[in-house]
């Protein structure tokens, strides 16, 4: 059934979410993924358009699902997702955001990928606006997003460096993850002490998401560090120093 865009108070006349459900991706391991359309990415990401590691031939999929010339409206997007074996790992937005358009998360169609994840292990990452310094629907997003961590799909907050990590690690509402200042696969702390372990994938050979799973345990203590790498390495680096 597809849900009018009206109705999902997004700008895309046909929004659609595309599953891969076996990704071919080397650091995630062959777990499913999904991607969600560019509208769904908020402008406040210094990463928009400027480092993010969404590019090459990855790129092409992506402009396809956000010009809904592939994949599925929302409501058979969940169907798929509900036929996911119980306690699948699986990478929700392998590129997008959560659902709801630019700054914004819609809370009802959150609620819904949260039910159609139950029984699994959903994870993904948010740029969404959460900090009061922000601006954009700040309360509300917190409030979807501590409730989804809450029920069991777990929703990362993405910081823009170790400073804005601690900003957000602060708030209580979900875990959190972080693009580093540089290329060292050493472990470290934030300015406020909190430890932050380098993701796995990239310190450890044969480890995947497949086979790691830290980004989906919603409770852990530590913040995941990712190093900036490909083509877009010199602007990650550059956003990480100056957050």
């Amino acid at each position: 059934m597809k849900v009018p865009a009206k109705i999902l108070g997004w700008n895309d006349a046909k929004p659609t979410f595309h599953l891969t459900r076996s990704s071919s991706n080397d650091k995630t391991g062959p777990i499913p993924v999904s991607t969600s359309p560019a509208s769904t990415c908020p402008d406040s990401c210094p990463l928009k358009g400027n480092g993010c590691m969404v590019i090459g031939p990855f790129k092409w999929h992506w402009d396809k699902v956000s010009r809904g010339e592939r994949g599925s409206a929302w409501e058979v997007f969940l169907d798929e997702l509900r036929t996911l074996p119980r306690g699948q790992l699986w990478r929700h937005n392998q590129a997008g955001d959560l659902p709801g358009d630019n700054e914004q998360i819609l809370p009802e169609f959150l609620k819904d990928l949260v039910k159609a994840n139950q029984g699994r292990k959903g994870f993904t990452y948010t740029h969404k606006p959460v900090l009061s310094e922000q601006a954009g629907p700040v309360e509300s997003n917190r409030a979807a997003i501590k409730e989804a961590n809450a029920q069991g799909f777990t929703i990362n907050l993405s910081a823009n460096g170790l400073n804005h990590a601690d900003k957000l690690a602060a708030l209580g509402i979900g875990p959190v993850c972080t693009i580093l200042p540089d290329q060292n696969p050493v472990n470290r702390t934030t300015p406020q002490g909190r430890k932050v372990v380098i993701c796995p994938a990239q310190t450890r050979k044969n480890t995947t998401c497949a086979s790691c799973g830290l980004c989906q345990r919603a409770d852990r203590s530590v913040i995941v560090g990712f190093m900036p790498h490909g083509s877009q390495q010199k602007k990650a680096l550059a956003i990480a120093r100056a957050n």
